[in-house]
């Protein structure tokens, strides 16, 4: 954020505070004006550097996680417990194939799925923002549901989506993530900003060495028209961007939530002012643990046909012919009878003989 004089007639009264835009579906960059909507070049010492901006209305790179994990500090920077997402082992049934179904074709008989099942066939996850295997479903389902409250309220409001920069102050760093995010409200309040989530973001990456350090900061995706940054900025030292209008929502909350902080008892995404969750109120996503058709509850089924109409490696939703589709069993061990009591009795005693023979030789 900058003030200029411009030789224009027009807007020579205008003292300019410039906000970085990008022309539309490119990596070209422009300031604009917020005042009079006065458009500029900016001025790059390096023109060669151009190529890597990247613009913050465009969707992540595929290969983001790829460029910034490997050979820096991704997995070992920690300040104050925060640290980035995908550090942690999984679990061992993290990322394993489980199919669950609805075998009830009675049920089905009324609907257009006439002497079909319903099968869903998908990878198991932990939804941790920890792991390894599953990090980057975390992120996809956050950014899902954030889309989906963003959306609603715009469509409710007729506002469009903005996303803000709040970079902290030098003098700041020494404060709570809580007092942080208490003075970043107050300030979104002054610039008019009417509500949105607050995402955390406790580091900044260093191209040159390949290293994250740390450098608090806030992204915001939310609504407001968004003035006063100058006079804000000179009060509270906090540096404010407008980065303007979103062209994909979703894709700007699983590039903020890619890279944002993560730390135990705290959450990812903060909703404040009217889209709060005392203000806002959303319908309840349908249960994916039920049919689509009968609302029967899924059950763990499996397939012993010889050829399968669905491969045992690729996620799967909808209905097939029932033949060769088959309940998982299981026993409880207060059902079991006697002499499933009496094999598994045989089999601990033989796993203690083997343990015994391993010991002694």
């Amino acid at each position: 954020m900058y003030q200029v004089a411009t030789p224009s007639v027009k807007q020579n009264h205008c003292k300019h505070i410039f906000h970085r835009k990008y022309e539309q579906g490119t990596k070209n960059p422009y300031d604009v004006c917020w005042k009079c909507n006065y458009k500029k070049k900016p001025k790059i010492k390096n023109e060669s550097l151009i190529k890597f901006i990247c613009p913050a209305s465009k969707p992540s790179e595929p290969d983001y996680f790829e460029e910034h994990q490997f050979g820096t500090n991704w997995y070992t920077v920690v300040h104050d417990s925060w640290h980035l997402s995908g550090t942690k082992d999984p679990h061992d049934w993290c990322g394993l194939w489980q199919t669950k179904g609805c075998l009830n074709v009675e049920g089905h008989k009324h609907s257009e799925y006439k002497n079909k099942i319903y099968v869903k066939q998908y990878q198991r996850s932990c939804y941790r923002p920890d792991c390894k295997t599953c990090y980057k479903k975390w992120i996809a389902r956050q950014a899902n549901r954030a889309t989906r409250r963003i959306e609603e309220f715009g469509k409710r409001s007729g506002m469009t989506a903005k996303h803000i920069l709040l970079s902290v102050s030098d003098w700041d760093y020494d404060k709570s993530i809580k007092e942080l995010r208490k003075k970043a409200y107050s300030i979104l309040k002054e610039i008019h900003c009417i509500g949105g989530t607050f995402i955390f973001h406790p580091f900044r990456f260093n191209k040159k060495l390949r290293i994250f350090y740390y450098s608090p900061h806030f992204h915001i995706i939310g609504f407001g028209i968004i003035i006063g940054i100058a006079e804000s900025f000179r009060k509270h030292g906090w540096f404010i961007k407008d980065l303007g209008f979103r062209e994909s929502v979703f894709q700007s909350f699983y590039y903020l939530l890619s890279h944002c902080g993560i730390r135990k008892g705290f959450h990812a995404l903060t909703w404040f002012g009217n889209l709060s969750y005392s203000k806002l109120k959303l319908e309840k996503e349908p249960d994916s643990t039920v049919c689509p058709v009968c609302n029967h509850k899924l059950v763990q089924i499996y397939y012993d046909g010889i050829h399968p109409f669905i491969p045992p490696d690729i996620i799967y939703e909808g209905f097939v012919d029932p033949f060769d589709w088959y309940e998982v069993q299981t026993i409880l061990k207060s059902e079991r009878t006697k002499r499933d009591r009496y094999e598994y009795a045989l089999t601990i005693e033989l796993h203690d003989a083997n343990k015994g023979i391993t010991i002694a030789s």
